[in-house]
């Protein structure tokens, strides 16, 4: 888990501080949708916490990007920015949700809830720890204002990934349920030529 947030974090930070903020966020938004879905069928624990660490880096990571960037302007982010953002965040978590909707159910597989809940924990905790190391280096002051700017941040970017992820995974749960459903009424028909 350390070495995927490790991992998750640091490469956001370096791929949003050499590249203009909008392919930034792009690239992060495919990251992460890629993630949550590999995430859902990993069975081992480890490769599996690993990539919820690499989830919750880059969740944090984005979202001390977009906090830095609102502490340096005087000016907020403009509307056809903060657009994209809602646009690729809202959909990497509804092809994500999609596509863990459509996961065979195995006893070893995380539940959409689980998923999410476990993600969360780990986001709040890593929050936790930078505003603590902030606090530590240069004053309460400048933890006050960056736990703020992070908080408002890793919400936004949170809730554009799971509310639209949710939809997508009922739809497509939803959906299999159905097929799997219409499937069993056909071959447990019997055969009108017999």
């Amino acid at each position: 888990m350390i070495v995927g947030t490790i991992v998750g974090g640091s490469t956001t930070l370096i791929v949003m501080t050499n590249l203009p903020i909008v392919q930034a966020n792009l690239i992060s938004s495919i990251a992460l949708a890629t993630l949550i879905v590999t995430c859902a069928y990993l069975s081992n624990p480890v490769l599996w916490w690993m990539g919820m660490g690499a989830i919750a880096g880059i969740i944090i990571g984005l979202g001390g990007v977009m906090a830095g960037h609102l502490a340096e302007s005087k000016e907020p982010l403009e509307l056809n920015l903060r657009l994209t953002f809602v646009a690729f965040q809202s959909l990497a978590g509804f092809i994500a949700g999609i596509l863990l909707g459509r996961k065979i159910h195995k006893a070893h597989l995380p539940t959409l809830k689980e998923l999410l809940s476990s993600l969360s924990a780990l986001t709040v905790g890593l929050f936790a720890v930078i505003v603590t190391m902030r606090f530590i280096v240069d004053g309460l002051e400048q933890a006050r204002s960056l736990s703020s700017r992070l908080s408002a941040s890793t919400t936004i970017l949170i809730t554009l990934l799971a509310i639209p992820g949710t939809v997508g995974y009922l739809l497509a749960e939803r959906r299999t349920k159905a097929a799997n459903l219409n499937q069993s009424d056909i071959s447990g028909r019997p055969d009108r030529h017999q």
